[in-house]
């Protein structure tokens, strides 16, 4: 049968339950503000109660209970939302990158301002149209040499700014991809705490879990990675079917870069001859691997990156598809006219180290020193008023056929068009994906999140709870007291 001091020890389990359990709630208040906390709640349950009646027990009223005790303590959280999220994240993260690093070239170009290449475009074929107006004029011919080296100068600075961002792109899927790398080591050394801790089956190891929840979470968002939480409650990781992580164990993501060369054809002309610039790109390609095994990254933010460092070089190429076609045409007129000295036309446009880049497009430095080489007349014994081969010049701005069947300022627009469209498209599928992973995130909250009000109003319960053990232990002091000292 039960002691009689049974109910002494009963009331102590409860003072310790309740005591336990406002610990929990005042844990989980401490972090109601940290980041991947999830709230904890200490599942009480009835201790094992007095044997039923048998020869060896007396019999009675029913069993007899024994108090109450933590049974554990478990965390608020929905494992099906979280394997949402993360699905989610890496659409999210790919797409993030891509707006984020796409806006970056829309800054390069910046065709909205009055410093686009457009406008800078424009005011060249204008400043030949002033030419032919005006063929002796020095101020005109100097406005000429001016106007050039500004649209020169742009295209030095955009073809430059796209190696740069392309140059940084290569440097961020780097630190991404040690990043990854890094993650995956420390979840692989958290599945290896929490299964320490809980060898003991009466013990869940709760913040390591959040800590652990809280990487998964960053790693999804890098890269497309498969999460598998196994009855042992170890998180196993594998990208395209491959294991990164496999319980304490993590291999890491490697990179391989090869470079090779593209040649490139710049077509033909606005007469049907073909382009004699000769130019090769070397075109820098990454794979990927684990432990000897090829794999794919087919989203997330290391995907992002790389499409964008692919863009950079389209934009690059077209940007020196226009360039050469600039000088070829260009040059083709002016080395036909005369300058006003009535000699042949030099070279307008020159290349740099006959590297035929938009990086490397200048004016003629001979041009620069002395206007008067510029050759705006049609024939050497037209007269000094000739300016016709100015405004041949000037006619190329509306000939559509120059370059890829088109005008060069409709060429530039339609590129600049095209990016706008790429960002428009990154900008509506990341917002999309915002709100979808924000939604999801709102209902892990509900799940997982720390209300405050909550917590305050178990704080009373169990404080009652505590209050009234304390009484049943006074109760049960003056019977015994009665018991002792009194009969």
């Amino acid at each position: 049968m039960a002691s009689t001091f049974g109910g002494i020890e009963l009331a102590k389990r409860t003072l310790q339950t309740q005591q336990k359990s406002l610990t929990v709630t005042g844990h989980n208040i401490a972090n109601a503000n940290t980041e991947g906390y999830s709230r904890q709640r200490a599942v009480q349950s009835a201790t094992t109660p007095h044997a039923k009646p048998s020869l060896y027990n007396s019999t009675g009223a029913g069993q007899i209970g024994t108090g109450v005790h933590v049974k554990k303590v478990e965390r608020a959280r929905d494992q099906f939302i979280d394997s949402r999220i993360r699905a989610e994240n890496h659409a999210l993260g790919e797409w993030d990158m891509k707006h984020t690093n796409l806006k970056e070239i829309e800054a390069i170009f910046n065709d909205l301002d009055e410093a686009g290449m457009v406008n800078n475009l424009n005011q060249f074929w204008d400043s030949f149209q002033e030419l032919n107006n005006n063929p002796e004029s020095m101020a005109v011919r100097e406005t000429v040499v001016q106007q050039t080296i500004t649209l020169t100068t742009q295209m030095n600075h955009f073809d430059n700014s796209l190696m740069e961002l392309h140059d940084n792109l290569s440097f961020e899927i780097e630190g991404r991809i040690n990043e990854f790398n890094s993650l995956t080591s420390r979840i692989a050394s958290l599945n290896d705490q929490i299964k320490a801790v809980e060898s003991d089956s009466n013990k869940n190891a709760n913040d390591l879990m959040d800590e652990r929840d809280l990487l998964l979470d960053r790693l999804s968002e890098l890269a497309d990675v498969d999460i598998r939480i196994d009855d042992t409650n170890q998180a196993n990781i594998s990208l395209n079917g491959i294991n990164v992580v496999q319980g304490k164990f993590a291999q890491e993501l490697e990179v391989n870069n090869t470079s090779s060369k593209q040649e490139v054809e710049y077509g033909v002309d606005s007469e049907g001859n073909d382009i004699d610039f000769n130019h090769s790109y070397d075109i820098e390609t990454s794979s990927f691997s684990i432990g000897g095994n090829n794999v794919q990254i087919n989203s997330g933010e290391i995907k992002g990156l790389m499409d964008v460092q692919d863009s950079t070089i389209d934009y690059k190429q077209d940007l020196d598809m226009m360039a050469v076609h600039l000088a070829h045409e260009v040059n083709k007129a002016h080395e036909s006219g005369f300058d006003l000295n009535g000699d042949e036309g030099v070279e307008f446009f020159v290349f740099e180290d006959d590297v035929h880049t938009a990086g490397q497009i200048s004016i003629n430095q001979d041009i620069i020193d002395d206007p008067a080489l510029i050759a705006a007349a049609s024939t050497a014994d037209a007269g000094q008023g000739d300016g016709s081969n100015a405004l041949k010049i000037a006619n190329l701005k509306d000939k559509g056929d120059t370059i890829g069947g088109t005008t060069f300022n409709d060429f530039w627009q339609r590129q600049s068009s095209n990016l706008g469209i790429e960002i428009e498209r990154a900008d509506r599928m990341e917002g999309n994906q915002k709100v979808l992973v924000n939604d999801l995130k709102s209902k892990r909250e509900e799940v997982s999140g720390v209300s405050l009000d909550e917590e305050m109003t178990e704080m009373v319960k169990f404080q009652h709870a505590y209050n009234a053990a304390g009484r049943v232990i006074s109760r049960l002091d003056e019977m015994f007291n009665t018991l002792v000292n009194s009969i």
